[in-house]
This record gives C-alpha cells, structure tokens and sequence, in this order.
C-alpha cells in the first residue's frame, strides 16, 4: 500500500510574511505544501508540530486509501482521536472514504499555555456574520468573546484544474481580503489573512474537504487561538440528525461538523461548531437586524464577486427571498441589485421554493419562515409557474429535453422547456 509521508516542517521569512513548508512524498512523488501569515501574527505559529499538515491531509488519504506517515511531531490528543474515532466513524459514513492508520516518529500533549485568541473566520456570509454578531464582547462570557477574525485560502476561493490557477487564486484571495477589511476595522477586530496551497492536495473540491482544510489553517496558528468557532452551514441540529438517520451521505462535509470537530480539537484549541441550533432563514432573520450586515454582506457564488453580490444566483436570490419575507429587503439595496432580483429571478425562484418545499431544507426554512410571518407565497405566482418548476427537476425535465416533440409543445405551454 502506497503511503502518504509528512516531513518535518520548515519555517522561513520572506516578503513580510513567515512561511511553514513540509515536504509532501505521495506514491513516489514528492511536492511540498505550505502556510503563511504576516509577520505581526508568526507569534501564533506552531513551528513545533505538524498538526496543520496532518489535519489538511487527513481526507485524501482517506480517499486514496494509503496511511499517512509523519515525520515531525503531532499532537497526541490528535493522533490517538484521529485513529480510535474519527478515522472509523468516516470510513462508515461514507463509503468512499477508506480505513487508514496514522503514526508520527513523535507525539506531544503539551498545551501552549500563551494561546488566548478566539476567532472565526469572516466571508462575510449569513452564517460568518451570525457567528460574530452572537459572540461580540458583552454577549458571552470572558474567554468565549471574539479576539480575532481570519480569513483563510485553503479552498473557498478555488481549486486548480490546471497551470495558472494557483496564482490566479492567490491573487483572488488577496483582493477579497482587502475587500472585506472595512468591516473589522469597524467592529475594532484584527483581520488576519493565512495563505496557503493546501487546496492543490484536495482536486474533489472544497465542499467535500472545507472542514478539514479549515482546521488545518486553524492548527498552524495553534500557538496563538485558544477557541475557533467553525460556522454551520445553515442547518439545524433536527434537520441533520434526520438526514444522518436517513442514512444520506453528506454532499458538503459542514453537515458532519458536529461529529467531526471534537475528534479534531487538540490540547490547545478548542473546535466549536457554532449556529446548528438555527437554520439559515432564522440566522438571516438574525443578521438583517446587525446594521454592519447591511453595508458588508456578501453571499455570491460567484468567485470573481467583489464589489457587489449579482443578486441572481441561487445563494443571491434565495437570501432575497428571505429577507423579502422578512420584510427587510430594502435595508439591503446597499449590496444588492433589488430592481434586478424583483425583474429576473423572483417569480420562477417562489415557485421552485414551493415546488421543492419536501425534499430542498433551504426552501423549507423559508416556506416555515413565511408561515410563521404570515406571508402567502403562492399570493405572488400562479399555478402554472409552480408546475413548471415541479417539472422542471429531475426524470421528466430530461425526458422532455430528449423528445423533440414533447419539447416543442412544453415550450409552447411553459414558455421554454429549459
């Protein structure tokens, strides 16, 4: 069996930044992976251990079914959790994911004593904004209020597919980071940004390894963060333990987090996934009333959004929605196109909402929300659109497309067989 094998990592200084390497030696190949922060942050880099690698590479190699090997230290809290927990409970979880055994030439179960931040990250997102908002200093106890926010390159911005990519990410990193600094600024929080090419090691994509990658960015600065609060991806703890029991397997590893990150938490830091008792249209409610969010939110799919969100992709509208249902749109015209939202997607986007309430949790949060605010969707769009968009998924939707004929009459009925 092949064997993935960590070296010892190396730091160096260059540019203003310190850079943490390791040698990466992959089925006969060798590359190397790195972390790097501004200077003014490299008191929170752990140079000691290589629980940062270990944790970024801990999804390939369950994926590729080869051990892993660490030549440095690691954490022995993490090492011994890894093996006797989380490495098992994945390989049941997901099929795809192989049983592997993890050692290290060294293990420690040193705390560092001087690690007092507590950070999340900030996308400026419903949920990166719900976290902060619900953890400022006055709202939780001492030691639990946010110190810091973070923003990280381990894959949110891109993954390669080919020559060029990872600067073209970088860069992408870099000009989002100085997009997103006025809100920190405002709310008196150092904003600290880790580079990183974790995410050449992840081609599957960042929604199948985001919380490993995550915790790997975490880890690097383990000297420095005492708690991280992971935001949850928007589902409540009900929504996914019926999922779980259903026995589905998670199409984005944030649905898992809870199960994960305790199993990732080392002597140093602690692993909070934070938000599960909310779903995304309770946590939108939450957000519209936080005043920065007007002037910051950014929900965009798309990569190359910095100025504005396009306010009609699927994450763009759907937040509409949900503030329309809140009554609250207009607080947001500031960062969103309201005009363009109302002209092109609003009507198809209610009628797919409700044609999708049984088996989509976002549309059912904001039809749940709508009942609860006493606002009647189906008001807004007619029957027709609402079979349409019924139609419009799945088996008969690609039936249609294939017959020229049934094609040819929906276009006539619909509008469009598309």
């Amino acid at each position: 069996m092949d064997k993935i094998i960590i070296g010892n990592p190396k730091a160096e200084r260059a540019g203003g930044w310190l850079k943490l390497t390791a040698e990466i030696a992959d089925a006969g190949r060798k590359d190397t992976c790195f972390y790097s922060v501004p200077l003014e942050y490299e008191g929170f880099v752990d140079t000691e251990r290589s629980d940062c690698f270990l944790a970024g590479f801990i999804y390939p190699a369950m994926r590729k079914g080869e051990d892993v090997f660490v030549e440095g230290t690691v954490s022995a809290r993490l090492l011994f959790n890894l093996n006797e927990y989380l490495i098992p409970m994945m390989s049941v979880c997901d099929p795809r994911l192989k049983r592997v055994r993890i050692e290290a030439a060294k293990t420690s179960d040193a705390r560092y004593g001087d690690a007092r931040a507590v950070g999340t990250g900030f996308s400026a997102g419903i949920d990166s904004f719900f976290t902060i908002q619900g953890h400022l200093p006055g709202k939780v106890p001492e030691g639990f209020a946010l110190t810091h926010l973070f923003f990280f390159n381990v894959g949110a911005h891109g993954v390669p597919k080919k020559e060029g990519d990872m600067a073209r990410i970088s860069e992408q990193f870099r000009a989002r980071y100085e997009k997103f600094k006025p809100f920190p600024q405002e709310a008196g929080l150092p904003f600290v940004p880790v580079d990183s090419d974790i995410h050449k090691f992840h081609p599957w994509g960042h929604l199948e390894t985001a919380t490993f990658a995550t915790v790997s960015a975490v880890l690097f600065l383990q000297k420095g963060i005492r708690r991280y609060y992971v935001a949850s991806s928007g589902h409540t703890y009900r929504q996914l333990w019926k999922f779980l029991g259903d026995g589905g397997r998670p199409d984005a590893i944030e649905r898992v987090n809870m199960m994960i990150l305790p199993w990732l938490s080392t002597e140093s830091v602690d692993l909070i996934d934070d938000g599960n008792m909310f779903d995304r249209s309770q946590k939108t409610a939450a957000v519209a009333d936080y005043p920065p969010a007007r002037k910051y939110l950014n929900v965009c799919y798309g990569h190359d959004t910095l100025d504005t969100n396009c306010s009609v992709c699927p994450k763009c509208s759907r937040t509409l929605l949900t503030l329309e249902i809140l009554g609250r749109l207009d607080d947001f015209a500031g960062v969103f196109d309201i005009p363009k939202y109302r002209r092109e997607v609003r009507r198809r986007l209610i009628a797919e909402t409700i044609a999708n309430e049984k088996k989509n949790l976002f549309a059912r949060h904001q039809l749940d929300l709508a009942r609860e605010r006493g606002v009647d969707l189906r008001k807004e769009v007619r029957a027709l659109d609402i079979l349409r968009a019924k139609m419009s998924e799945g088996c008969i939707h690609s039936f249609i497309r294939r017959n020229p004929l049934l094609k040819r009459l929906a276009r006539r009925f619909f509008g469009s067989a598309e």
